[in-house]
């Protein structure tokens, strides 16, 4: 099969979804497929690379509001849309999945779009706009795809709220990783010593859907709390948000307690997944999110929110709080701290449901099986 992925973004722009697509798109090419992805050039890289066998088309990006690109070249593949076999786009507020629906009404090739989750800013303005958008737009793309492929049955129920009219569209199909590149990762440590304290680790963007600002306010709640705890959290990743995850850091009188690394190279990050102790997401909004997946491929407990997306995914075998709730948060990171028995049934938990389900070399070949439905 051809097949074409239309995207917002793509490595070296770090994310779940780029990481989605890039995994699902080299498992397809080890198949047999030829697969392309057409995306934006932000972060500005080459133009026409080819990676793992998978070819990649840059185009320029002019502005990104509300972190969506705006990409002008996407509304003109009329003819890498009707040569290919299976156009596959990703994420209902893209530019990309509205071009991809709008190709989609001349001889375009059938149309898949997978959903990455219900979106949530965290403020009421862009949360009004998404939910505008998503009455609007959104279910216009979900009555012009051909199918659309969701996480969970949260996510599921999500879409039918929506669009009522698209129930025999949907696919259940979740997440994954890839173990072999996991395995073939050294890991080395070049930034921390982690030796004589109890360190808690974030990975992924700065941002305040990630709820940083509850889990920065429950680590000084943990440091009031003193009985002879030395706890550190270590936050991997860049964002746009920086500044005023810093500013609240000083705020709360957490400096020595929360670092924030910024990016950290593979060695570093599979160092740390290897060898800190408990792993947090506190995100407002996921779905099936890859850090928890990773970080339970590790064997490391995992503490996170209790939303769609996460809890049909991982409840029983991860530490599910309410989100926006700081005194939750602390209270469920003290627990696994200091519960030697919890600590390791969720990693052994985890661990188990992640190499037996959410592994790459599965969900691939349920995509080929949707892609021949659809008559690829």
């Amino acid at each position: 099969m051809k097949i074409l992925q239309i995207v917002p973004y793509c490595l070296p722009y770090h994310g779940g979804q780029e990481r989605y697509v890039y995994n699902l798109s080299k498992y397809l090419v080890r198949h047999g497929h030829d697969v392309e992805i057409i995306t934006s050039n932000y972060p500005y890289s080459q133009k026409c690379e080819t990676s793992e066998g998978i070819r990649i088309t840059r185009h320029r990006c002019l502005a990104r509001p509300m972190r969506n690109p705006l990409t002008p070249a996407f509304m003109t593949l009329t003819r890498e849309s009707r040569e290919c076999d299976i156009v596959h786009t990703h994420n209902e507020h893209s530019t990309a999945a509205m071009a991809a629906a709008f190709l989609r009404n001349g001889r375009c090739a059938p149309l898949i779009l997978t959903c990455h989750g219900q979106l949530i800013f965290g403020d009421n303005f862009r949360d009004t706009l998404e939910k505008v958008y998503s009455k609007t737009i959104g279910r216009g793309i979900f009555s012009r795809v051909d199918r659309i492929a969701v996480n969970s049955t949260d996510d599921r129920d999500y879409v039918l709220s929506i669009n009522a009219s698209v129930s025999d569209k949907i696919d259940i199909l979740h997440n994954a990783i890839d173990p072999e590149f996991f395995d073939s990762v050294r890991g080395a440590n070049g930034i921390f010593d982690l030796s004589g304290r109890t360190n808690l680790l974030y990975v992924g963007r700065l941002i305040r859907r990630k709820g940083l600002e509850w889990l920065i306010r429950a680590m000084a709640i943990i440091k009031q709390s003193g009985n002879g705890r030395d706890v550190r959290c270590i936050l991997v990743g860049e964002g746009e948000d920086r500044e005023y995850f810093e500013r609240l850091i000083r705020e709360q009188g957490v400096e020595g307690s929360v670092v924030l690394a910024g990016d950290v190279g593979l060695d570093e990050l599979v160092y740390l997944y290897r060898h800190a102790d408990l792993f947090v997401l506190p995100s407002l909004s996921e779905v099936c999110p890859t850090v928890v997946l990773e970080a339970m491929y590790f064997g490391m407990p995992v503490v996170t929110t209790d939303i769609p997306g996460v809890r049909d995914h991982f409840a029983g075998s991860a530490l599910l709080v309410p989100p926006k709730d700081e005194a939750s948060l602390a209270r469920a990171i003290l627990s696994v701290i200091d519960d030697k028995n919890l600590t390791a049934r969720l990693a052994r938990a985890g661990q188990d449901l992640v190499t037996g389900k959410y592994v790459w070399s599965r969900v691939s070949k349920a995509y080929e099986s949707i892609y021949r439905s659809m008559g690829a």
